[in-house]
Order: structure tokens, then sequence, then C-alpha cells
């Protein structure tokens, strides 16, 4: 219960508490503190009436003007002491909502405003700014990480196929986003500076201005007249961000071979085979085939496009259930390929029809737009009980082939005018979509040695989506939609609470990008060997854009780079299982441990310990790279100590960085795969006996996935090595000690870099 002497607009500042937090009243505005200090200051509440209109193209949205007005909400007298209600007045004193206050299970602060008697579809929270405010979050942006002095909606839509740098509509706004379009966004503010997050629980658009019309003031808008905030505060960055996952959601831990690199093969089961077989030729590393169509696929105008089909294409792939065989006995798993929507002209078609599980109109028909393909279709809609079996029973035949998982595409498209089958509102359901579809995977997952991919999610996707990817960016350098976006999207899918997160390697729209060539393919796969997953995609031109084995050299590199990523293993499976118990994301901003620029977007954090730095630019072979302070680094590949300044970088190369105070375990040899397999080829068990554990500048503790644990005491006196073997038990080395317990016995290199 609030212990609450009294809340009220007169009679000046009174105080509030609710578990660890404060809340004082004075001057009509709200300043909440928690046990690490202030969250929010002036906090005030309106509501107000707007028009729901939006027009759906290709997935994107536009939104009519909603010419909405507002009510200040006044803070009134206590009504319910034994829930902590507190009644809203206007300047009138007539009660216009509610303010309800409680406890989440973690502690979190949640406040509840209800509009009176549906009366208001928006509901306006607004709080005082910093003078040096920060704002990160809002998913997966492609143009900034701080999002300090900007004003934008917060809604699922198509990104766009290259970007526009505002908010102002394009003409060809159907094909091109804004600047925070986003398949993934996040109604998510964390601002790091005072290590407190503002999370709005809602499935309503929401639209932000972050001291951007008023410096002074930010506000969070949802289009509903009932929504929640919930205020989380903790002493670091990083633990809002697991004060948030106790919210959303943590991610599940996929199989152990999701890790190691993916390859996609197409066009058929000779086309598999032959990929399948360069690559363990020239022994690079890969667990997994992804095989998009595999339900079918035809050359197009705009290049080779999936057809619509939900079961396996017998033309090109004939002997699937054969080819799953070969694949697994040679390491490998085999993915797919769903999303959520059905054309017409396909057997699948009529059979949905037939089952009556699609997405209708207002005249109850199918409700049918225009495709990606520029294809009719309609969705399946996953509020019926018949929809959600219809999709299952489809994708556990795949599994029944063969397949091991597969991309689970879209879930941006729901229109607003949709009339689903359990009667909710289309409005309030849209940006839930992704949630049920993702939800709808992991139930067929379930207990199953498989996994899948996504990029659509919302408020609560993060418990249900093994791996994020960051979509489908254009193939090129350029800062819209290219290359550097990846920077971008991934930390700030991280700084929302995305536990795993992956791209694909050299971009995958061709369409008014051109072709990806090599020096493209080399800098973008060099940032993916150092990501939570490194896997490849052919683009829309797969016959003519670059690709791992191009040519020799690019087939050696890609060799290496897989074998580099895999002897990390150890490093990133730990890191996977650190995110799946404990909500801290793979990868992370360098400022949320070694400070610095709080928006910074030119290199990520793996884990605590390695900073990568890629080069974003063509036709650079050096770069400058502005190293956090108050730390010692040391360069990855030659374990050298390195300060601030610009660095040599040719094409087979990318900058890593090692913090000291940290340690990074690694396979000895790398594997073949990461799947298990029978000799000669080289699976998890044969590599799983030892270890190079590298502890820089002395080390600190890591945990493994399996158990595990690295506790270094001591002080470093000189770079040195030492190799024991044991399961449980300490290593002395050049001044440190490593206490070590593990499940099994191992050999154990121990390096001290100083």
């Amino acid at each position: 219960m609030l212990a609450l002497l009294l809340l009220t607009a007169c009679g000046g500042p009174t105080d509030a508490t609710l578990g660890a937090w404060t809340l004082s009243l004075g001057d009509g505005g709200l300043t909440v503190r928690s046990a690490h200090g202030p969250v929010v200051e002036d906090l005030r509440f309106a509501l107000g009436s707007g028009l729901d209109q939006a027009e759906m193209r290709f997935g994107a949205f536009r939104f009519e003007p909603d010419g909405a007005t507002f009510t200040t909400a006044k803070l009134a007298s206590l009504r319910d002491a034994d829930t902590a209600i507190l009644a809203l007045q206007d300047d009138a004193g007539d009660e216009v909502g509610s303010l309800r206050f409680s406890l989440t299970e973690a502690g979190a602060l949640r406040v509840q405003v209800d509009g009176a008697d549906g009366a208001f579809n928006r509901a306006q929270l607004s709080a005082a700014c910093d003078a040096d405010d920060h704002f990160l979050g809002f998913g997966g942006q492609a143009f900034d990480v701080d999002h300090v002095s900007e004003a934008f909606g917060v809604w699922v839509s198509e990104p766009g196929i290259g970007k526009v740098d505002s908010e102002e509509l394009p003409d060809d706004w159907y094909l091109r986003g804004t600047r925070h379009a986003s398949s993934y966004p996040m109604p998510f503010a964390l601002r790091p500076q005072r290590s407190t997050g503002l999370l709005v629980d809602t499935s309503s658009k929401v639209d932000v201005d972050l001291c951007a019309t008023d410096p002074t003031r930010f506000t969070m808008t949802t289009w509903s007249g009932s929504s929640a905030w919930v205020l989380l505060a903790s002493d670091s960055p990083v633990g809002v961000l697991q004060a948030l996952s106790n919210l959303t959601g943590r991610v599940p831990l996929a199989p152990p071979w999701v890790f190691a690199p993916w390859n996609d093969a197409i066009r058929g089961s000779d086309s598999v085979r032959e990929v399948a077989a360069r690559l363990r030729g020239a022994g690079a590393v890969s667990s997994v085939i992804w095989s998009e169509d595999w339900k079918g696929a035809a050359q197009t105008a705009v290049g080779y496009q999936l057809t619509g089909e939900w079961s396996i294409d017998e033309g090109l792939y004939p002997d699937a259930a054969d080819l799953a065989s070969e694949l697994h006995a040679n390491g490998f798993r085999w993915f797919a390929y769903f999303n959520p929507s059905v054309r017409t002209g396909f057997h699948v078609w009529d059979e949905a029809v037939a089952a009556d599980v699609l997405v209708k109109d207002a005249t109850g028909a199918p409700y049918v737009f225009s495709g990606a393909g520029f294809t009719n279709e309609a969705l399946v809609d996953l509020t019926s009980p018949a929809g959600r079996d219809f999709v299952k029973a489809r994708m556990n035949a795949a599994l029944d082939l063969g397949f091991d998982g597969w991309m689970a595409d879209y879930a941006e498209w729901l229109p607003t005018d949709a009339v689903l089958a359990d009667g909710s509102d289309p409005w309030q359901t849209h940006n839930r979509w992704p949630e049920l579809w993702q939800g709808l995977n992991a139930e067929v997952f379930a207990g199953r040695d498989g996994s899948y991919f996504t990029r659509s999610g919302w408020v609560h996707s993060a418990g249900t989506s093994p791996v994020v990817w960051a979509g489908d960016q254009s193939t090129t350098f350029l800062p819209d939609d290219g290359f550097p976006t990846i920077m971008a999207l991934g930390i700030g899918l991280s700084a929302s609470g995305v536990g795993v997160f992956t791209h694909d390697v050299a971009g995958y729209q061709n369409f008014n990008a051109g072709l990806s060539d090599k020096e493209l393919w080399f800098r973008w796969a060099s940032l993916g060997a150092f990501s939570p997953i490194l896997r490849t995609h052919h683009g829309t031109e797969d016959l003519t854009n670059w690709r791992f084995d191009s040519d020799e050299e690019t087939l050696a590199y890609w060799a290496r780079l897989t074998q580099e990523h895999t002897k990390l293993w150890p490093y990133r499976y730990g890191l996977a299982a650190r995110a799946s118990t404990e909500g801290v994301p793979m990868l992370l901003p360098p400022a949320f441990r070694y400070g610095g620029a709080w928006g910074r977007m030119d290199a990520w954090l793996l884990g605590d310990a390695l900073l990568v730095a890629p080069v974003l630019e063509r036709d650079a072979r050096s770069r400058y790279v502005d190293l956090p302070p108050g730390t010692r680094w040391y360069d990855w590949w030659t374990n050298e100590p390195v300060q601030s300044g610009t660095f040599d970088v040719p094409l087979d190369h990318v900058l890593v960085f090692a913090a000291a105070g940290t340690t990074v375990p690694a396979f000895a040899e790398a594997p073949d795969t990461l799947s298990p397999v029978d000799p000669p080829l080289r699976d998890l068990e044969d590599v799983d006996v030892a270890r190079v554990v590298t502890l820089y500048g002395g080390g600190g503790p890591f945990t493994e996935a399996d158990g595990t644990t690295y506790a270094p005491t001591g002080e470093a006196t000189a770079s040195a090595e030492q190799t024991v073997t044991l399961t449980t038990g300490d290593v002395e080395v050049a001044g440190v000690t490593l206490h070590i317990e593990g499940p099994k016995e191992r050999a154990y290199t121990v390096r001290v870099v100083q």
C-alpha cells in the first residue's frame, strides 16, 4: 500500500512512499525518486482526444493529422488509500480521470492513467529535461543511438528501402522510410546519465518529443485514454536494462549450435550441396545452411523473389528429406522461411480461405492488400485459435521434413481498419502483432532442438525472440540504410533490452543500391565475426552480388573469420546465457561500462571485454578510434597495450580491443561445426576439451554457459602463460591466481596480458 499522508494540488509539497520510491508533489507536478536518486522531476499528465486515421501501403503507414487537444489533468485528493488511486481534475475541478500507483513484482513503479468514461483516447506524460539530457532506447533506429532533441512516432512499420533524414513523409512514403520508421521500435526511454528508464507499457501508437519542441520538457503521448508508464531505476544503465527485462522478458537461450556461423544457400538441392561442400573444403566453420526459397522462388524484375506456398517446392528440392539427412550428417542444421501472410493464387490461399483463418475487412471478406512483391495477399489471423493452429500445422510439417528452424519474417503489416477474430481494436493490436507472431513461433519450438530469428518487435518481444536481425539493409556504405546503420541498430536494440542481435553480411536490398562488392563484403563480414551471430544472406540479386566464395581470397578470409568467431564461442555463449538469465544484452554501448559519449555508434562492446570498431566508409584503410577512458586497452590481435589514435585497417582486418580487468575464454582450436557430428569432422564435444583463457590486465570474473567460472585474484606482474589440466583448481601465472570451477576436465592455457 502507498504510505501516503495526502497528495493534493494545494497546501504545499507533500511526500509519499511506495516501496523504495518517494513521490513529492509541488506546484502541481510530481518529483519521483528511487533509492538511487531522482528519476523524473515535475511529472505532469494530460488527457486528450484525437482522430485515429492512417493509410497503409506496403507495410508503411501515413497518419492523417489527428487534431488532438489536451486537458491538463491536475492531481487532486486521494480517492482510495488502499489501492493508491488519485483523482485527476481539469481546471474547473471536474474529475477527468484517475492515477494509480503500484509496484511491479520486481519493484519498479507503475503509473496507470485512465481517462473517465472513455471520454479520451490520448494520454500524455511530461517531465522536466536535464540541461544535458540523453535518451537511448526506442528500439531499432538506423540514424541515432541518442534521440535527445528529436520528436517522432513509435509504431511498428516497414522501415523503408532507404530513408529520409527527417520525420516528413517523402512523396514515395510507401517505399522510403522516415528517420524513425522501424520494424522493431520500442516505447522505452533510457536516460543513462541518471541510470533511469521509462517504459510505456502499451500496445497503442506512442508519440515522443524528447526536449525538441520545448528544451525544458519531454513528453510521451499514447494513442489510448488508458495507459501505463513504468519507471525504472538502478545504479547503472546496465542495471536499468536488467530491470527492463523483468517486465519485457529475457531472451530464450538458443541451442549451442545457433552460435556458430550460418550460410545461406538457395536455388535447389544441388546448389545447397555445393555450398556445403565448399564450406567444408575451405575449412570454414558453419552449423546452419539457410534456404529461404524452400517453398519456391522466381526471378523477377526486382531480383530473386519468394513465391507464396507454405510447403516444400518439389521442383527445387525434390529430395528434401534426403538433403536434410545429408546436411545433418555433415554438421549442418537446415533453416527455412515463414511469414504470417498468404498470397492469392496458391494452394495455401485456398486452404486458408476454406479454413476461414484470414484477417477480414469490413465486409467480412479476407482483407487483401498489395504485398512486398506487388502481389495480393492477406494475413493469417493470429488472434484466432484456428488461425494459429493453421500456421502451427505447416510449421510442424516443415520440422517433420527435416528443417531445424527458420526466419520468422515480417509481422509489421496489420492494417488499422482490419476486423479481427477476437474482436480487438486493430489500432491497439497492430503493435502487438509481432508479439503474437513470435509467441506462436515460441510455442512451435517449445522443447525442440531448433531455433528461429525475427526482425519485428514490440514491448514484450524480447522474451520470445531468440535472435533478432537488423532487417533488409541496402548493399551500400550509405548512412541512410546501408552498412553504417548496423551499428546504430545493434546498439539501439541492445539499449532497448534485445539480448541477441545479428545482421545480413553485405546487406540484402539491391533496389536502388547496386550490387554488393568485395570491399563491402569484407568490411561487413569483419563486423559479423565480432557480432553475437555471424550469418550471410544472398541479397535480391543473388547471382551477381559478392558472396563468400566469389574468389579464393574471399573464401580464405571467410574461413578465417568463421574460425575466429567460433573460437570465441565459450565467451559468446556465456554472454548469451547471461542475457537469458540476467537480462544483460550481448552487445552494449561502450559508455555503459567504460564511460565516454552516450550516443556513440562507431563501436560497440561485445560483452564487457571486447570493443569492436569497424571501418564504415568506402575506400578507408585507416580510422581513428577513441578508446574509452578509465581503463587500459589491448590490441586483440597482438595483445599489445594501445591508446586512442589512428590505426591502419587493411581490407582483411578489423579493429578489436580488449579491456583490462576482463577475462575471455576461447576454444584452443576451432571445430568444423557446433552441431553433433561423427568423425572426421570436429564438433562441440571434440573441441570442448581445451580452453585458452586470456586475462587482460590480470583479468576479471566470467562465467560460461555451462557454469564454468573464472575468478582471478592478485596483481599481474608481466605477460605470461601456463597450461594445466583440471576440473576445479587454481592456476598461478605472473602474480595472478586464477580459480577455475568447471563441470568437466579440460586443458586450460591461461594467458596473462599486462
